[in-house]
């Protein structure tokens, strides 16, 4: 498993930009959880530990839409379009991802999503596909480490026989995205710790509030 250390004064897992608010959604999830989980094309793990307190953490892994609309006021690349849908969420990605994404699982400090969609990017060959992602949240000294495992399968059982030699090329990308998003969620993580107010001040009246409840423990209704 590579490990890599973030530290959020200086530089995520933003790919929880693109996650939903809401939990459950039928059994039928679960179940594509544990294949994905059994019989993946293209498994990819990565560690990532960021230097913020674990309340404010779990308040974007329990409120990822609040992520989103953080990273949309600070105008970080790429320009995620996400929007709710059903039990889940749509998400539009300008680099050539798209796709539904819909919570599985959220047990203790260990959450699952599933999402559903297609990947065209010219550095990777186009498919439809599915993928799980799992992350675990662990304290560690100061902040936090996210143990993030991303489960990829495709929809073509063709294409899924060629995972030997596609692999590499899909590892980099998805490897590469979670890289660049998680220096962009540390400057989040860096704002919300250091001047709660000044990120509270781009967000609605709700969503300020909780970012102040995690902060500092005030209450919703301050």
């Amino acid at each position: 498993m590579i490990v890599r250390k973030v530290r959020a004064g200086g530089l995520l897992f933003a790919l929880f930009v693109v996650l939903p608010c809401g939990w459950a959604r039928g059994s039928d999830l679960g179940v594509e959880y544990q294949l994905l989980q059994s019989q993946p094309d293209m498994p990819v793990a990565r560690d990532l530990q960021f230097n913020a307190r674990p309340a404010v953490i779990a308040m974007f892994l329990e409120n990822p839409m609040i992520l989103a609309r953080l990273w949309e006021a600070h105008g970080f690349s790429p320009r995620y379009r996400v929007r709710p849908q059903g039990d889940g969420i749509h998400v539009d990605d300008p680099t050539g991802i798209q796709g539904d994404v819909y919570p599985v699982e959220q047990a203790g400090n260990r959450r699952v999503w599933v999402a559903f969609g297609s990947l065209n990017h010219a550095l990777v060959p186009s498919f439809k596909g599915r993928m799980a992602l799992v992350v675990t949240a662990e304290p560690n000294g100061p902040g936090v480490t996210l143990h993030v495992a991303v489960y990829i399968r495709t929809d073509s059982r063709a294409l899924g026989f060629l995972a030997s030699t596609l692999f590499p090329l899909v590892r980099a990308r998805v490897e590469h995205r979670i890289t660049a998003n998680a220096a962009d969620f540390a400057t989040i993580l860096a704002e919300v710790s250091a001047d709660p107010q000044k990120a509270a001040a781009r967000l609605s009246k709700e969503d300020a509030a909780a970012i102040r409840h995690a902060v500092t423990g005030a209450t919703a209704s301050e």
